[in-house]
């Protein structure tokens, strides 16, 4: 057994070495005569065990922390509602959107890609057609009418 195998075996046992199973009990006890971290170890892990336990004695003696757990055990205070007359948050605490969230940030995504796209996207087309077909445009609106020559 080995120093990290010792320290596993401390993890799982415990610090009672009678605990431990009749196999493995021989070679830490080897291993703790042979290497001085290991007692160092088996030290720390009896500290730790004894925190532990007084940690436990503690909270069972000590009468505020009974009172405590008790009122918590208990149903919990009427929340206070916000005073004002728009209380649309709480209004949707009523709303399960569970199922239809998914749904529901795949279209915002979609509605802001297409916003991105429209503003910032490539224009569709020539450069050179599209200013053709702008002045194509003007030109119509002040052209004469063809039939009766009238101007705009």
């Amino acid at each position: 057994m080995n120093i990290t195998e010792f320290q596993d075996r401390l993890d799982v046992y415990g610090a009672d070495l009678a605990a431990w199973p009749d196999e493995l009990r021989r070679p830490a006890e080897l291993l703790m005569a042979a290497d001085p971290a290991a007692r160092g170890c088996l030290d720390e892990a009896r500290r730790l065990d004894a925190l532990f336990a007084r940690g436990r004695d503690a909270a069972a003696n000590d009468a505020s922390a009974n009172r405590v757990l008790a009122a918590l055990r208990g149903p919990l205070p009427r929340q206070r509602r916000f005073a004002l007359s728009w209380a649309w948050p709480a209004a949707l605490l009523d709303v399960d959107l569970a199922p239809a969230r998914l749904r529901i940030a795949a279209l915002a995504g979609v509605a802001v890609l297409g916003i991105v796209i429209g503003l910032m996207g490539p224009d569709i087309g020539d450069a050179g057609s599209a200013s053709a077909s702008a002045e194509t445009t003007i030109a119509a609106v002040f052209e004469s009418e063809p039939l009766s020559g009238d101007l705009p």
